[in-house]
């Protein structure tokens, strides 16, 4: 069976996602499409803006034929982990392929990043950049076109996760093709409202706003937003934890220092910024540097909230699970599950499945902090769900 695997997050999902996995199967020619997708927190530091479930069975309507999700806690990690995790569990899937939107599509171009960004060399050029005061974002840049001699080998965000994907499949000894989409209309992280296909950015900044009528989403994924908000009445920003987050910044105090990506210098500055600002972003802004980008922070306090070690990223990281967990799928995708079966591996489609492969899911480090996430991602919000790690399961779309 030919399956093209996909990297996302759908943050909701939107017309520019249901255009990318339209091309990834023209370009495939493949049987059917799995998504590895964000659960209910997302690369940028932050809850998603609706929880997994409405967000995969978008994706499913959209085009995809399974959605598998993204264990904890890579889904809220660097572009590393975060594509190194997600590559990981396509794998478990047999996929042939990836597809992923990017900038520049030129996939020669794109390998070339890949492969010096592998070098020894390339980190050390990175830091020596770094001496100069200048962000990480020029410093990649400057040691990409130091190595490779091209003027196009430059830092933006959607090639920085297209040269992730393949270095992970590199690293993981897969062989599997790649077919890049080159992305159409606004930039990433745009925020005003323009072109045909309008950024993940804007159209949550319009949600937030309560002004989304008139943004490119799909049916389904309007239905899903709507939903949300009449059962929750609210949609999940980091704001919503912000005294949350405070309290576990007092409690945690001089062991701030054992959270991941938490590092010498910004634990202080953290401490002594606490309750001097109503929101994240003020909060963030006052912590940011050329050493902790905005992302960085971000990801640091979503680190925080959920309380994920450096030990925690060391275990994780070093074992992974032989199974995956399915969100949504058609029939399509019940095909890829028993294709992945067949290849011995685990499918997960609720709870009852980790009892019938001989798993204690409470004995599963990523199973119990997955569940702990659920709960704090509902917090918040009106109509609290409770356990549903154990109560939820996948989605099928006839």
């Amino acid at each position: 069976m030919k399956i093209t695997g996909v990297v996302a997050e759908y943050n909701p999902f939107h017309a520019g996602h249901e255009y990318q996995l339209k091309k990834a199967r023209e370009l495939s020619g493949c049987d059917g499409i799995a998504v590895v997708m964000s659960g209910n927190y997302v690369q940028r530091g932050e809850p998603a803006i609706i929880d997994k479930f409405k967000r995969a069975e978008a994706a499913i309507y959209g085009g995809a034929d399974i959605v598998i999700e993204l264990p904890m806690p890579f889904s809220c990690q660097n572009a590393e982990i975060f594509s190194f995790a997600a590559i990981r569990e396509l794998s478990k899937l047999r996929i042939n392929s990836i597809s992923f939107g990017c900038e520049n599509d030129r996939l020669e171009l794109l390998k070339k990043i890949a492969n010096a960004q592998l070098l020894p060399e390339f980190n050390a050029r990175v830091r020596k950049e770094m001496k100069k005061g200048i962000s990480y974002g020029n410093a990649m840049t400057n040691s990409l076109k130091s190595i490779l001699g091209d003027a196009e080998a430059v830092y933006m965000p959607n090639n920085v996760l297209a040269v992730e994907y393949i270095k992970s499949a590199i690293k993981l000894n897969l062989n599997i093709d790649f077919y890049p989409v080159k992305r159409l209309g606004m930039n990433y992280n745009d925020t005003v409202i323009s072109e045909s296909f309008h950024s993940a950015t804007a159209i949550r900044k319009g949600i937030l706003e309560g002004n989304y009528s008139n943004l490119k989403l799909t049916e389904k994924s309007f239905q899903s937003i709507e939903d949300f908000y009449s059962q929750h009445k609210k949609f999940n920003t980091l704001d919503n934890y912000i005294d949350y987050l405070y309290y576990k910044i007092i409690d945690l105090g001089s062991s701030l220092d054992e959270i991941y990506e938490v590092k010498e210098g910004l634990d202080n500055k953290i401490l002594a910024n606490v309750f001097k600002y109503n929101n994240v972003d003020e909060f963030i802004m006052s912590l940011k540097s050329k050493r902790y980008t905005y992302s960085k922070v971000r990801r640091c306090l979503l680190n925080i909230l959920l309380s994920i070690s450096k030990s925690d990223i060391n275990t994780f990281l070093s074992h992974s699970t032989d199974y995956v967990k399915v969100l949504a799928f058609n029939d399509r995708g019940r095909d890829i599950i028993k294709y992945a079966k067949n290849k011995e591996t685990k499918v997960v489609n609720r709870y009852s499945d980790y009892k019938k492969y001989n798993l204690n899911p409470e004995e599963l480090p990523v199973f119990n902090l997955t569940k702990k996430a659920s709960d704090i991602y509902y917090l918040p919000l009106e109509n609290r769900k409770i356990n549903s790690e154990y109560r939820e399961n996948a989605v099928y779309i006839s």
